[in-house]
């Protein structure tokens, strides 16, 4: 399981991740909950990922068919909070450091991964990413109200 998406290839999580994010961070009131809500999403990725050099590209173009301005950091995560990491002193002892609360921006998962091949799945397999996002975001529901929460706060 990567990035808590239910798939063993690295790949197809990063795309999943990319959409989860685009997705959660779209504008509600623009991009409303519908019956066809999915069918677009999905054709808006498959035409995307078909035309996107890389997944900069890919991002840039499938954010405003999903009303979404800009990604916000909290749908980003790919690690979980309270996780303690430890950094190396000048003098070589080693310092547990607690990264609680710490931000992230998918610079790292863009980073690590290969573009093209996660474009590859985002236009190949796109019913599968697509799956993917929907089966986190059910699993995430009886979390929803603390969600709500952060948003509210932050």
């Amino acid at each position: 399981m990567y990035y808590n998406f239910d798939t063993d290839d690295h790949g197809t999580a990063v795309g999943a991740l990319l959409v989860y994010a685009i997705y959660r961070s779209r504008d509600p009131k623009r991009f409303k909950v519908s019956p066809d809500m999915w069918g677009i999403i999905e054709r808006a990725v498959k035409s995307t990922s078909k035309r996107a050099a890389d997944l900069g590209e890919f991002m840039e173009k499938l954010k405003p068919k999903l009303s979404c301005s800009t990604i916000q950091p909290k749908w980003a995560k790919t690690i979980p909070d309270d996780i303690m990491t430890m950094k190396q002193m000048p003098d070589g002892s080693l310092l547990s450091v607690e990264d609680k609360g710490q931000r992230q921006f998918l610079t790292d998962v863009l980073n690590e991964t290969d573009h093209q091949l996660t474009l590859d799945v985002l236009y190949k397999k796109t019913a599968l990413v697509i799956l993917l996002v929907r089966d986190r975001i059910e699993r995430e529901k009886p979390y929803e109200a603390k969600f709500e929460e952060v948003i509210n706060c932050g």
